[in-house]
C-alpha cells in the first residue's frame, strides 16, 4: 500500500498547475519524445476491470484471495520466466491482532509469455506457490526482517542462477512527512506516536539485498548472512533497483571472459531523492564492497569511489554523500510533490536496445510519469521528457485512477480502500522483454515499442501501459 503523503486538495493543485503550463514545447530540451500518447492495454491485477467490468485475465481474487496490488518490478530469469516482486496485498491476511508491519504480505508473480501483452490475456500472470481458490504465497526472507505494510521487495535481477533482490524494511507504515535533504538525505523526521524514528522503525527505512534459487525462487536469504559481521547495505541505498547488464555493443573492446558490472540504483529519501549510482561485478554482486561507487564525473570521465571512501563522509554525527554523487543536476519543477527533480522513489532503468539508451521511468508528484536517456549508466542523463501526463490526458480521470473530490467518477466506488477518495500513480517499470523496434522506414529517427506496469492508488491495481518513444534531433 502507498500512502500519500499530501491531501486530495494538494493533488487537485498539482493538476491545475500542470493544465496552466500546459508543458509547452521546448519547455525540455531532450530529444526523447512519445509518439502519440501513453495507453492502457490491461489491467494486470484483481478479479473485475474496474472500468470495463470484464473479467480481468489474472482473476486474482478467485484464484489467490487478493483483491488489490501494487508494484510487480520485472527480474528477467535465465530460464525463460519473467518474475515480478509485488507487495502489499490486500487483505493482507495478517493473523489476528497482529503488528501491521510484522507478516509477510508480497507476491512474486510470473509469465512465461513473449508476445506483447494485449488486452485479452495480458501478461498471462500467476503467483509463485499459490494455488487455485488458496491463499497467496509471499516471498519471505531469512533472518526474518519486517515485510508487512510499507515494507516491500523494491527491485532485483539474476545473477548466473541466483535471483537477487531488494527489500526495502525497518519502514513505518504511516511515515512522518519529510522534505528533500541533499546535504545530509540520511536524517530523520522528528518521531510520532504512529513513527518512532527509531532504526528499526521510521520513515525512511532501510534495505537489505537477499537471494533465492529457481529451486524455490520464493526463499530468500540475506547476503552476508553467515558472516560473523554482515556488511551493511551502502549508506543512501535505501529503495534500491538494479537494472541487467547491457549487451555486447559495436565500438566497445571487450576483454576475453568480460562480463559487464550491472547497475545499481538507489534513492535514500523515497519520493524526495535523485538516484545514486554503483556498479556491481557479476562475480562478486552479493559483495557490496565489490562495488564501484559513482563520484560524480571529472576531467577524465566518472568518479569511481570504493565502498569504504563512499561510507565515509560525514557531517557530524550525519552522512553526507559526495559531491556530484546524484546522477544528474536538480531543477525546479512546479509540478512535483517536493517542488523540484528531487521526487525519485520507485523507479525503472532498463537498457532500450532500439533506441541505443539507457532509459530510467519514474513518477515525479502523482499525476505524471517522466523519462530520462542517458548513454551510460553514469549519464549525461537527458533533462525529463513527460511519458505521461494527467493534465495532458484528462481521460485517465475515472478511466485510469479515480478523480479526486472535485471531479467524481459517476457510478464508481472505491473497490479496495473506503477510505480513499482520489487517485495518483507511481511505479512505472518498463517490461524490456517486449520492448519493439518500430522505427520508420526510410529511418527519420529512431522508435521503439515499450510496455510498462504502473500502479494506481485507488483503485489500488496494477495496469499494463504501452507508449511509442522516438529518438532523434
Amino acid at each position: 500500500m502507498r500512502t500519500q503523503r499530501t491531501f486530495p486538495s494538494a493533488f487537485i493543485a498539482i493538476a491545475a498547475i500542470m493544465g496552466a503550463i500546459a508543458l509547452c514545447p521546448g519547455a525540455y530540451a531532450t530529444t526523447l519524445s512519445v509518439v502519440g500518447s501513453s495507453a492502457k492495454v490491461c489491467q494486470l491485477t484483481g478479479e473485475t476491470d474496474w472500468l470495463s467490468g470484464l473479467p480481468t485475465n489474472a482473476q486474482t481474487m478467485s484464484r489467490y484471495g487478493l483483491m488489490g496490488i501494487d508494484l510487480g518490478f520485472p527480474v528477467e530469469s535465465d530460464t525463460g520466466a519473467l518474475y515480478m516482486l509485488f507487495g502489499d496485498a490486500v487483505p493482507p491476511r495478517h493473523p489476528p491482532a497482529s503488528f501491521p508491519t510484522v507478516p509477510p504480505d508480497d507476491g512474486l508473480g510470473v509469465t512465461t509469455r513473449t508476445a506483447a501483452p494485449d488486452g485479452k490475456d495480458c501478461l498471462g500472470l500467476s503467483f509463485v506457490g499459490s494455488a487455485r481458490r488458496g491463499w497467496l504465497a509471499h516471498p519471505v526472507v531469512t533472518p526474518a526482517i519486517q515485510q508487512g505494510g510499507f515494507n516491500v521487495p523494491t527491485g532485483g535481477v539474476y545473477v548466473g542462477d541466483r535471483f537477487f533482490a531488494f527489500f526495502w524494511t525497518n519502514h513505518c507504515l504511516i511515515p512522518d512527512a519529510f522534505g528533500p535533504d541533499a546535504a545530509t538525505p540520511l536524517v530523520l523526521p522528528p518521531g510520532s506516536a504512529h513513527c518512532f524514528e527509531a532504526p528499526a522503525n521510521n520513515s525512511l527505512g532501510s534495505s537489505v539485498l537477499a537471494y533465492s534459487s529457481d529451486a524455490n525462487p520464493l526463499a530468500f536469504t540475506q547476503v552476508g548472512s553467515n558472516a560473523r559481521r554482515p556488511v551493511a547495505m551502502p549508506n543512501g541505498f535505501v529503495y534500491v533497483t538494479a537494472a541487467a547488464p547491457a549487451p555486447r555493443r559495436r565500438g566497445v573492446d571487450y576483454r576475453r571472459g568480460y562480463e559487464p558490472d550491472i547497475p545499481v540504483f538507489g534513492v535514500a529519501r523515497y519520493r524526495m531523492s535523485i538516484p545514486y549510482l554503483a556498479m556491481a561485478p557479476q562475480a562478486s554482486f552479493g559483495d557490496v564492497t565489490s562495488w564501484r561507487y559513482y563520484g560524480g564525473t571529472g576531467p577524465s570521465g566518472p568518479i569511481w569511489l570504493t565502498y569504504l571512501q563512499w561510507q565515509s563522509g560525514h557531517v557530524g554525527a550525519q552522512w553526507a554523500p559526495p559531491a556530484g554523487a546524484e546522477l544528474y543536476a536538480n531543477s525546479p519543477n512546479p509540478l512535483s510533490a517536493s517542488g523540484d527533480e528531487r521526487c525519485v522513489g520507485e523507479h525503472s532503468v532498463t537498457w532500450n536496445q532500439p533506441l541505443g539508451v539507457w532509459l530510467l521511468v519514474y513518477t515525479c508528484g502523482g499525476a505524471q510519469v517522466e523519462a530520462r536517456t542517458a548513454p551510460d549508466p553514469w549519464g549525461p542523463w537527458s533533462p525529463p521528457t513527460m511519458l505521461l501526463s494527467v493534465a495532458q490526458q484528462p481521460s485517465f480521470i475515472c478511466t485510469l485512477l479515480w478523480g479526486p473530490p472535485a471531479t467524481p467518477c459517476p457510478g464508481r466506488v472505491s473497490q479496495q480502500i473506503p477510505a480513499l477518495t482520489f487517485g495518483y500513480l507511481y511505479a512505472p517499470f518498463v517490461l524490456n522483454r517486449f520492448t519493439q523496434d518500430v522505427t520508420p522506414h526510410p529511418a527519420g529517427v529512431r522508435e521503439a515499442s515499450i510496455y510498462w506496469l504502473l500502479s494506481t492508488w485507488d483503485p489500488y491495481q496494477v495496469d499494463v501501459m504501452h507508449a511509442t518513444l522516438a529518438l532523434g534531433p
